[in-house]
């Protein structure tokens, strides 16, 4: 469970730096 929040946490931060571009 801890892998799954650590992947969804580089999503997100992936989702806002595709956001701000």
């Amino acid at each position: 469970l801890a892998a799954a929040c650590e992947v969804w946490k580089e999503i997100k931060f992936e989702f806002q730096a595709m956001d701000t571009l």
